[in-house]
Formats: structure tokens, C-alpha cells, sequence
């Protein structure tokens, strides 16, 4: 990346960006009125990825309950991945919900994803339990955790790789 990305929380006037991030990455239509309302959530955490010039880029969503954090998305406009841009959203959140006294991180992700799966492991999670035929078309998900006292202190703190 020539020119670094700004990390943020989303907004409002985010949705239509993020919504057509949504639906380049997993096909889903009609995004925007489920992203509009994740804003409104005070549990809900939703951080993009802003790049100089291009608009948004990447964005991370996910519920902060009681003291662990759920990761619903990590998602990268197909023409940006493979940048670090998830990579870097992830981090981000997962310091800053450790500051706010998170002490573990839990997700799903499709068995097939192979990618996604490898992001994760970088940043200690684990497959802890499998879901068969979570996703609508049979597909098993794996649900993966990782303990946050690595990322106190913000990114690049703790030993992050």
C-alpha cells in the first residue's frame, strides 16, 4: 500500500460504501438496512478501512458482549485484498476491545476458507468447535477463539505478528 489507510469507526453516510463491500464479498443483497442498524447498536463495533483517494476499502464488524468480542466480518473490496487491509482492521478492533475488557475474540468461518482461516491463525485464534451446515448453503463453519491480553496495549503491542 502506497499510502497508508485510515482506521475508523463507521458512520452513516458509510452504509452504501459498505454494503457494496458486502455484497463483492459474500453476494448478500439488501446489506444496508442490517448495516445501518449495526450503528445504532452501543455493542456493536464497526471499523473501515479509509484509503487516501479511494473511498473504503475494508471494514470489521462485530458485538461486544460482556467480556468477549464476536467477530461477524472481515471484509476487503476483492480489488483490495491480499493488501493487509483485513490483517490491519483486525487488529485494530481487537486492541481496542481488549481496552475496553474484552478477554477473548470468537468467530465463525466457512470450513472452505482457506484464506481467511490463515489471517486468523496469525492472530492466535484456534479452532475451538465446528458447526455443520451452518451457512445457508450446508456449508460447515468452524468457530475459532483467541485470548486478547496479547493485544493490550494497541497494534503492534503484545507480540503481534
Amino acid at each position: 500500500m502506497a499510502d497508508r489507510p485510515r482506521v475508523r469507526p463507521a458512520t452513516m453516510g458509510d452504509v452504501p460504501a459498505l454494503a457494496a463491500i458486502e455484497r463483492a464479498c459474500f453476494g448478500r443483497e439488501g446489506a444496508d438496512d442490517l448495516l445501518a442498524a449495526e450503528l445504532t447498536r452501543s455493542w456493536a463495533r464497526v471499523r473501515v478501512a479509509e484509503l487516501p483517494g479511494e473511498g473504503l476499502a475494508a471494514f470489521v464488524d462485530g458485538w461486544l458482549v460482556a467480556d468477549e468480542f464476536e467477530v461477524h466480518f472481515v471484509a476487503t473490496r476483492p480489488e483490495r485484498q491480499r493488501r493487509g487491509l483485513g490483517a490491519l482492521l483486525l487488529d485494530h478492533l481487537l486492541a481496542e476491545v481488549a481496552a475496553e475488557g474484552a478477554t477473548a475474540a470468537l468467530l465463525e468461518v466457512r470450513r472452505d476458507n482457506a484464506a481467511a482461516q490463515a489471517l486468523y491463525r496469525t492472530r492466535s485464534f484456534e479452532v475451538v468447535a465446528e458447526r455443520r451446515g451452518y451457512y445457508d448453503d450446508g456449508e460447515d463453519a468452524l468457530v475459532m477463539r483467541c485470548g486478547l491480553g496479547r493485544f493490550l496495549g494497541g497494534p503492534g503491542a503484545g507480540g503481534l505478528r
